[in-house]
């Protein structure tokens, strides 16, 4: 069920061009099923881009952020990686996103992660 929810949110980030606050405080809920970790976020918080990168700080400590693309208006083509990095190239887990605004690449990033260590 987790999975689902978190896919469901996947489809909706994938779909959108820009990150608002419902989407975000919607994302941050099944996020914190996966890592409890997380606060409850109202919908007047932080700037999109940094209420997604304080979410990997707290789900994701210590994790690489890899974002590259062309800053174009009104759409952007983002990308960015989240990797867990264990040694010198050992890497356990690795979080994909793309989008047309940096918060959306990163939330995607985050959200394929939390699929991966989701459970049902």
């Amino acid at each position: 069920m987790i999975k689902a929810d978190i896919l469901n949110v996947m489809n909706r980030v994938r779909g959108a061009s820009s990150l608002d606050a419902a989407l975000l405080v919607d994302a941050a809920e099944v996020v914190r099923r996966v890592f409890p970790s997380v606060p409850v976020l109202s919908q007047a918080t932080l700037e999109p881009v940094e209420a997604i990168l304080h979410l990997i700080d707290l789900c994701l400590p210590g994790w690489s952020i890899q974002l590259t693309g062309k800053a174009t208006e009104p759409n952007g083509h983002w990308r960015c990686s989240l990797r867990e990095t264990r040694g010198s190239d050992e890497i356990d887990l690795v979080g994909l996103g793309a989008g047309k605004v940096v918060a959306l690449a990163l939330l995607e990033a985050l959200l394929n992660v939390a699929q991966q260590k989701a459970r049902g």
